[in-house]
């Protein structure tokens, strides 16, 4: 399927995994052009592809679960294992920035980014959410939102914070 920017939303969550870090002007072109340069290594699964991977991966740990330790993970679980994900990731993004030192470097950052997506596919598999009908209509609702706010004759201007006196 083609959005209405023109690009195929059948891979758009392929273009988000192991992309590198680029100046902000060059991300929109980057994306809209990524599927003409990946290469034999990046993976051409599409969302329901994904979905069906990460589910077997669950299937798989549900069984260690309760195997191991008599029950498998509860959704709240689920959530909460992601919670500790996106923290994983913050740290490894602040790294990425030079911010903080954090071990496994880019390797880590996308291990971390594909656990993201393993816990957003398992809570939509959890919940019963159509994650691609999802993703289309927000993003539909948010094209439309942002420009009409582009389109308005006015920038909105924050309010200037006012600076504090040094004494």
């Amino acid at each position: 399927m083609i959005g209405r920017d023109g690009v195929s939303s059948r891979s758009l969550v392929d273009r988000f995994i192991g992309l590198p870090a680029l100046p902000h002007d060059t991300e929109k072109e980057f994306l809209i052009n990524y599927s003409d340069h990946t290469d034999q290594t990046t993976s051409t699964m599409d969302l329901q592809e994904l979905a069906e991977r990460a589910i077997k991966i669950h299937d798989l740990y549900e069984e260690l679960n309760r195997r191991d330790r008599g029950r498998g993970w509860t959704r709240e679980e689920f959530m909460l294992g992601f919670v500790g994900d996106i923290g994983d990731l913050a740290k490894l993004v602040m790294a990425q920035e030079g911010a903080r030192e954090m071990p496994g470097g880019r390797e880590a950052l996308e291990h971390e980014l594909a656990d993201c997506l393993w816990s957003v596919l398992i809570l939509a598999h959890h919940y019963h959410v159509n994650l691609g009908a999802a993703f289309t209509r927000t993003m539909d609702e948010l094209d439309q939102s942002i420009s009409e706010r582009l389109s308005a004759s006015e920038p909105v201007q924050p309010d200037l914070v006012p600076m504090m006196k040094t004494t």
